[in-house]
């Protein structure tokens, strides 16, 4: 019988490994099974090995992503094997460790303790409400969505690169500052980065993965020469207010 393997990575380096890994991910997505097989290689190995450091051997987790890199229709030799279906093969082997990765970053995200957040900031604290908007925005997995009336370029050099490349990024204003669109230019060019704009967005909302803020000021301004918070919405009134935006988001007008 095989040794058992515990974990050796604590859930914070694990957390970061596999963070790093969902983003070197990305860079092999729209790409060419027979070109990109040596970077995969490298990927997965060092995937795996992060993977059994993080969870353990044998555990669930491993055994996932061995399914996962498993993915597609295999015959006993893949020799003769038509370039199509290596190629489909490939992009959902890619498909299944997207998932899977997000998966388990969420897992250990549930064994750090959660940073706690002021929520209330008195005029001048605004040192205190962009650590804790910034460590809210770097727990993103899935998608950022960002609603905020009044933005200037401070957004995306203080929180959009916070944002973990894998993650789609959101941003929905009313009144576009002038140096906003070139600089969201700037950062769509190496990652996912929505910008649009709507004269009925009113309120300041942050929205990441399955849970959002409301935020009493515009974020350029919070906690500058006012107080201002930054109150968690609980059940229903966080399923309406991302409806309501999502909306709002489906008829405004793209800027990139």
């Amino acid at each position: 019988m095989a040794r058992q393997k515990p974990p050796t990575l604590p859930p914070d380096r694990a957390l970061k490994a596999l963070t790093q890994q969902l983003d070197g991910l990305q860079k092999l997505k729209d790409r060419q099974y027979a070109e990109a097989a040596a970077d995969e290689s490298a990927w997965t190995h060092f995937t795996e090995g992060v993977i059994e450091a993080a969870f353990g051997d044998p555990s669930s987790s491993l055994d996932n992503f061995y399914r996962a890199r498993s993915a597609g229709e295999h015959t006993m030799s893949m020799v003769g094997t038509r370039p199509q279906q290596l190629q489909a093969n490939f992009e959902l082997r890619i498909r299944e460790y997207d998932a899977l990765l997000r998966a388990l970053i969420g897992v250990l995200r549930l064994q750090l303790p959660e940073e706690e957040i002021k929520g209330v900031y008195e005029a001048g604290e605004r040192y205190d409400f962009y650590r804790d908007l910034s460590s809210l925005i770097a727990t993103a997995t899935g998608e950022v969505l960002i609603v905020d009336a009044y933005l200037d370029e401070e957004v995306f050099n203080l929180y959009v690169e916070k944002v973990p490349g894998s993650v789609t990024v959101r941003i929905l204003s009313n009144k576009i500052g002038g140096n906003v669109e070139t600089v969201a230019r700037m950062y769509a060019k190496s990652r996912s980065l929505e910008l649009r704009s709507s004269v009925d967005v009113h309120d300041r909302m942050l929205f990441i993965d399955q849970r959002g803020w409301v935020i009493g000021q515009s974020i350029k301004d919070a906690a500058r020469k006012k107080p201002t918070y930054l109150m968690e919405l609980e059940e229903p009134s966080f399923s309406t207010e991302r409806d309501i935006h999502n909306k709002i988001w489906s008829a405004a007008t793209s800027v990139i």
